[in-house]
């Protein structure tokens, strides 16, 4: 069934209309009206609204939402799209960082602020999430949080560069007095995913009477790990096997690696041909020693695979790959707090805070296996990878020669060198992301000849360490595998000294810091028709530094097919800026903003912001509007001394290689049976046999000094309707276009222009060197340079733009008390009826708002009813999200529409989509202890489970929001607070 939250909303407001008819709110007693500084506006007011769309998240709603972090939290919020990144793996050069994108933008585009002030990025590079600018939302601890404000519209005119699509700005307390602990605990319904927390929050001293205040707090998390095994009843995991049979995939959960630590073991040819380069064929030879029984085809594995018509060779040793995949890492946080206030005099204060924070989170690897095909005395080559210079390393087949201490021939017969397809189980691989941080402010806020002024100076900085344990050395695994062999014997436990002779934990260290001074005021100025006009100004001077160093085995290559990333800058920026508050007539308001900065290396940038907010009615319909320009300034990593390796993939269509591949048929030129890649170098599936599969590329992505900032445009248009002092209702619409955008080029681009410009463009493609690889002409004379592609050379750039658009809407409805306690609704949700992609100026406009490709569904909402009575409160959440269609062509679907059709899984004019979100979230509180109070929550009350990507059906492996909570299915919490008097 399909949400309809305005049908909903219609009814509401209806029944809430005949009540205040039948019974009129009592008088509201009168309050001290105080004046505040609001996200999008520097000028203290005594009105909330104002023309800027601003969504304000309390603390009394971070403690009834029944998520167990901020992360989770945020990305409930119907602004917030699933390009955000999450802390729940550790498997990327950002691991173990939770950052906040907005409207499709990316966290790149969105700005966290503390207090609206920045805070230091992760000392990272990734050329996926955030480019350079991530920063972790988790580091900042919740007791310290008065609330959260989530501005929707661009703001780079007020806070600067990286608020084109919105802010998250953490306000967090000013003041506390007393002493509070509290702790939860959640898992899901079988008990996995298990979290933790205890805070403590205290504070001293009042500001008034004493001339100061001292508070601070103290966070400590802890995660358990989840395997994919533990989420068995999760999805539907019998009809994922049925969707895998169909496609010749191997049910989850069955030992599918040939690759084993009781390795299996081949003869190696001279030459391969496609008689004996089959893993199951002629080549096999036996298997190591002690292979258990359960893992012994013949024995624990019958000789047939279960899905398709291959036979294996009996007394083959296999591996389950499943048994070590982590749907969510192990995390373990700790953040603290600390900020003291003195009043010097009436007029000011000074203030001095600091946090710090440190998250470790570490997730298991599969046990490493150099390679899973077989290979020949000609060109022994596994695995190769490139190093930043553009040179290829390659790492031989792990061939134990005549001799070799492990080599199972040895006194038999006929001895004979063997490729042995082994999986390093006993060296531990885990990838740990170690991430500290820390923030001091020091300043002055008071009153001085009129003006409201506050002044700041602020020290930012991220440590992150990522450290990868256990990878295989080239230099220690030739070695192993020279005549004499060394410490590390094949197929045996190894000690201590073993495996550190083939092994080390690589590391690839970073950090971030920012250092900033500002001085910001605010004060009225004249009378105009509409009262005091008013104006805010500002002076900032900011060096930000960004660094990322992978150790010494990272930069020669040794790691076995293991990549970094490095980049070192700094950058020195001074801006000022000024905004205008002017009420042109009793009802309307006009704001005016104006911002100036220059970059040290990149030059200069203006920004401005309009905005109006006309009370139609005065209490009761308003209309608000603004209009702003907005940029992005390159991130360090973008144009200074860096650059990061990876590898890529393509599956919105095939690339091939146009001098090795046959365009007809689309077989390679090779009579190498393993050279499937020159026909489809990028990983397209659509329609590819799985033999064929190949997967992604190495690439070098190299930094452009040359890169121009982004721009935007954005504008927002909407009404606030209060037609009763209990219904409130407000309806934005939104636009946002994101020019000259900052994009690494893709390897679809660089094959393509390498195929329309060989000679012009052969310098971007980095081809095979070894001459056993080159093609043949009709004489048989070697065709020189025509080695298989190994890795693509790509490079930052300013592309063409993004425009997105759509609809916010929030209803908030408040019942009279009555003998059944105080009932509140909510319905907010956000509709995007655009998301308009065009990259290169020769490419088509790409539609893709409710796709894949941009993980913004069309319509994201929720509806919330809370009640209160005495000591007891409740509260019930219903979250809908659309599902996403698969605009690409290698959607599973299209390669076995008969399937699909069986399976239910719908289609539309070729498309693919994944199941939408339907969730029921529950809540409770009693506080009629003295001084405690006690929470609990379940979460997907119906533990359903159908937001699957696209082509797949209903299986925690194909979950479209990986390494997130929403994962677990059903999942509940409990929490208490206890405050000392």
């Amino acid at each position: 069934m399909q949400f309809r939250p305005t049908a909903l909303a219609l009814a509401v407001v209806g029944l809430v209309s005949q009540a205040q008819a039948q019974q009129a709110a009592p008088a509201a007693e009168p309050q001290k009206i105080e004046r505040v500084e609001v996200t999008g506006s520097m000028i203290k007011r005594t009105d909330r609204e104002t023309p800027s769309v601003v969504q304000v998240i309390t603390a009394e709603d971070i403690k009834n939402s029944g998520y167990s972090n901020i992360e989770d939290l945020l990305k409930a919020n119907s602004s917030v799209d699933l390009g955000s990144v999450g802390d729940g793996a550790a498997s990327g050069f950002v691991s173990g960082v939770a950052a906040i994108s907005l409207r499709g933008l990316g966290a790149q585009g969105t700005l966290t602020l503390i207090n609206g002030r920045r805070l230091a990025p992760v000392g990272a590079v990734d050329i996926n999430f955030g480019r350079g600018n991530l920063v972790s939302v988790n580091t900042i601890p919740k007791g310290a949080i008065e609330r959260i404000e989530i501005l929707k519209d661009g703001a780079s005119a007020i806070y600067g560069s990286d608020a084109m699509a919105g802010v998250v700005n953490y306000v967090l307390k000013k003041e506390y007095q007393g002493v509070e602990i509290g702790g939860s605990v959640g898992a899901n319904d079988q008990g996995a995913g298990k979290n933790q927390n205890v805070n403590v929050s205290f504070g001293f001293g009042n500001l008034d009477t004493q001339k100061f205040n001292i508070f601070g707090g103290l966070d400590v998390f802890h995660r358990d790990r989840v395997g994919y095994n533990e989420l068995k009843n999760v999805g539907d995991l019998a009809l994922y096997d049925k969707w895998n049979a169909d496609q010749g995939v191997l049910p989850s959960f069955f030992p599918s690696s040939r690759n084993s630590f009781y390795g299996n073991y081949y003869a190696v040819p001279t030459a391969l041909t496609t008689a004996n380069s089959n893993v199951d064929g002629t080549s096999f030879l036996g298997t190591l020693s002690a292979c258990p029984d359960d893992l012994t085809v013949g024995k624990g594995i019958a000789t047939k695979s279960p899905v398709s018509t291959a036979v294996y060779p009996v007394g083959q040793c296999r591996f389950n790959t499943d048994a070590y995949a982590e749907a969510i890492a192990k995390q373990d946080r700790v953040a603290g707090s600390l900020r003291a206030n003195f009043l010097l005099n009436s007029d000011t204060t000074a203030y001095a805070d600091l946090m710090v924070s440190r998250t470790k989170t570490v997730q298991r690897a599969s046990p490493y296996a150099l390679t899973s095909s077989l290979v020949s005395s000609a060109d022994p080559r596994a695995a190769t990878w490139p190093l930043p210079t553009g040179s290829i390393l390659s790492q031989s087949a792990i061939i134990l020669p005549i001799g070799h201490p492990d080599n199972p021939t040895n006194g038999t017969s006929a001895p004979r060198a063997v490729q042995v397809l082994y999986r390093f189980d006993d060296v531990p691989q885990d990838v740990i992301s170690d991430l500290k941080a820390a923030r001091f402010t020091a300043g002055v806020i008071g009153v001085f000849a009129g003006w409201d002024y506050d002044a700041a100076l602020v020290y930012s900085r991220q440590d992150n360490e990522a450290i990868r344990t256990g990878r295989i050395l080239a230099s220690g695994l030739n070695k192993a595998i020279s005549a004499g062999g060394s410490a590390y014997h094949f197929g045996k436990k190894n000690d201590a000294a073993g495996i550190a002779s083939i092994s080390a934990d690589a590391s690839n260290e970073g950090q971030g810091e920012v250092t900033s001074l500002d001085v910001r005021g605010s004060r009225e100025l004249f009378n105009m028709a509409g009262g005091k006009a008013a104006m805010a100004v500002g002076l900032e001077a900011r060096r930000e530094s960004l660094s990322s160093t992978p150790d010494e085995n990272y930069q020669k290559g040794d790691y076995i097919g293991l990549v970094g990333n490095s980049t070192k800058g700094t950058r020195d920026m001074y801006g000022g800026f000024a905004e205008l508050r002017l009420p042109v007539q009793k009802n309307l308001e006009v704001q005016a903003a104006l911002r100036g900065e220059h970059y040290s290396d990149f030059g200069n940038s203006t920004t401005g912001k309009l905005g109006f907010k006309w009370s139609a009615l005065p209490s009761t319909l308003a209309i608000r509007g603004t209009a702003a320009t907005g940029y992005r300034a390159p991130s360090i990593s973008q144009i200074g001394d860096s650059f990061v390796m990876s590898f890529h993939s393509n599956t919105a269509e095939r690339a091939i290689d146009p001098l090795r591949c046959d365009p007809v048929t689309l077989k390679s030129k090779s009579t190498i049976p393993a050279q499937y890649r020159d026909c489809n170098l990028l990983g397209y599936t659509a329609g590819i046999p799985t033999t064929e599969r190949t997967g992604s590329l190495a690439t070098i992505v190299a930094a452009n000094p040359k890169l121009k900032p982004e721009t935007s445009q954005s504008a927002t248009l909407g009404f606030l309707f209060s037609p009763t002092n209990s219904i409130d209702l407000s309806i934005d619409t939104w636009y946002f276009k994101r020019s000259k955008e900052i994009r690494v080029q893709g390897g679809i681009d660089v094959v393509n222009a390498y195929k329309a410009d060989p000679a012009g463009n052969e310098q971007y493609v980095l081809r095979d060197t070894n001459q056993a690889t080159w093609l043949r002409d009709g004489a048989g004379n070697l065709i020189a340079n025509s080695g298989p592609i190994l890795a693509l050379k790509r490079q930052y750039g300013n592309f063409n733009y993004t425009i997105t658009s759509g609809v916010d809407y929030e209803l908030n409805i408040r019942l009279p008390a009555n003998q059944f306690g105080k009932f509140k609704f909510k319905i907010e949700g956000t509709y995007t009826g655009r998301y308009d992609q065009k990259v290169l100026d020769t490419s088509p406009v790409s539609y893709w708002a409710g796709t894949t490709s941009s993980l913004l569904p069309k319509t994201k909402a929720s509806a919330r009813v809370d009640w209160s009575k005495a000591d007891w409160n409740a509260w019930a959440r219903f979250n809908h999200t659309d599902g996403l269609w698969s605009n690409t062509t290698s959607a599973a679907c299209q390669t076995a529409p008969a399937t699909s059709t069986t399976l239910g899984i719908p289609s539309q004019n070729g498309w693919c989509t994944s199941g939408g979100e339907n969730t029921l979230d529950l809540g409770i509180g009693y506080k009629g202890f003295k001084n405690l109070r006690l929470n609990a929550s379940m979460l997907n009350v119906t533990n359903q489970y159908t937001a699957t990507n696209a082509g797949q059906v209903p299986a925690m492996w194909t979950f479209y929001d990986l390494n997130t909570t929403p994962m677990l299915g059903r999942r509940w919490s409990i929490s208490a607070t206890y405050s000392f008097e």
